[in-house]
């Protein structure tokens, strides 16, 4: 896929969890508890609040990571 078709699937794919609009009204959200009630009132979880204001600019990646959730994947693990 080239670069073009990328950034359009990208931001397809954030703006199904996050309307344009509602994007706007998120630009000034800064502290922990502002992203949560946002996310609430979105029904979404918190960290995709904070990964998108990071993706845009809006909020540095060094702020709220704490609100994100990480997964590891194993390969070739079995719980037998």
């Amino acid at each position: 896929m080239d670069e073009e078709h990328e950034a359009e699937a990208d931001r397809f794919a954030a703006d199904q969890w996050i309307p344009p609009a509602a994007a706007q009204k998120l630009q000034g959200l800064r502290s922990e508890q502002e992203e949560k009630a946002a996310a609430m009132a979105l029904g979404i979880a918190p960290g995709i609040v904070v990964g998108r204001l990071q993706h845009e600019g809006w909020l540095p990646r060094t702020h709220l990571n704490g609100l994100k959730v990480s997964y590891r994947w194993s390969v070739g693990v079995s719980n037998d």
